[in-house]
């Protein structure tokens, strides 16, 4: 990876409010990790957070199962083997999703990207549901915009922007001036909102292991959306408005591990709870005052 002396990159101007939010975190695991995931009673039970296991099908993915783990404005979601029920993203073994806060910020983005020189694709993603008749409905859910890492990365970096049909759909309401606040999407779409009872408040780092030259595309596409990159030893750190990016430089086989640090409301020291060999989740790991937990996650399957 090419070394800067200067530490810290600076920012372009871009055509949107904020850089995006960090929305969630996806994962895929083997079915042992799985398994254990979802009979674990802290996480089933709502200790730690809001629990989902819902099944959904939309354009791009087909139909899919998938695990969600709740905080206030950020998700942690885990597939079975794969990203979704089809092939089309059957390299990933991980992503990193940005939402925008207003409707339109999305094509900011794509002029941006497109100034800078970097390759993405784009479409309007639709949610099919089932009507009563027994046939099937689309409508429209989401823009999903994939800036390409470079050859068959094993982590993605994808770019969301919900549309406003379905918010209203689901009932989320719109913050001041239409602002799309991720909080009340999640109260909306589970039916239950985030308590003081839960642990988890939300991810405050991802770290993630690529090979350099992923790194460099990682950087220059971050930096375009306006984040703060700043270089070091072993990779480049990203900061966010709401959540730092660690991409670590690795030309091993473990490319695509990922750590997830998460703010808690309260320390819970002394809890560790392990599925399987490639993840695990622990609370408070550097001792009684710690309000953070480490949840690790393993690549299950080799990346070329």
């Amino acid at each position: 990876m090419t070394q800067h002396r200067n530490n810290k990159i600076d920012n372009r101007d871009v055509a949107f409010a904020t850089p995006p939010h960090l929305d969630h975190v996806f994962l895929t695991v083997g079915a042992e990790a799985l398994k254990l995931i979802n009979e674990c009673e802290f996480l089933r039970g709502e200790q730690f957070s809001r629990f989902a296991t819902r099944s959904s099908e939309s354009s791009l993915l087909s139909s899919y199962t998938a695990t969600r783990v709740y905080g206030k404005n950020t998700v942690v979601e885990i597939f079975l083997d794969r990203f979704g029920g089809n092939d089309t993203f059957i390299e990933h073994c991980a992503g990193i999703v940005l939402s925008f806060d207003h409707p339109g910020e999305m094509t900011g983005a794509h002029r941006e990207l497109h100034s800078a020189g970097i390759p993405f694709s784009s479409e309007i993603v639709q949610r099919v549901t089932p009507t009563a008749d027994g046939g099937r409905n689309q409508s429209p859910w989401y823009e999903f915009t994939r800036p390409e890492l470079g050859g068959i990365s094993p982590v993605a970096l994808f770019l969301h922007e919900m549309q406003p049909g379905f918010l209203a759909e689901i009932g989320a309401k719109a913050g001041p001036g239409g602002r799309q606040d991720r909080s009340e999407r999640f109260n909306a779409a589970l039916g239950r909102s985030h308590t003081p009872d839960h642990i988890m408040e939300d991810i405050a780092v991802v770290t993630v292991r690529l090979r350099p030259a992923r790194i460099e595309r990682a950087s220059a596409i971050l930096s375009t959306l306006g984040y703060e990159v700043s270089i070091m030893e072993s990779g480049i750190r990203v900061r966010g408005i709401d959540a730092e990016f660690v991409f670590l430089a690795d030309e091993s086989p473990r490319e695509g591990a990922v750590e997830l640090t998460i703010k808690m409301a309260r320390p819970a020291p002394g809890r560790r709870f392990d599925f399987g060999p490639e993840s695990s989740l622990v609370l408070s790991p550097a001792g009684p005052y710690d309000c953070s937990a480490v949840w690790t996650f393993l690549p299950h399957r080799k990346t070329s």
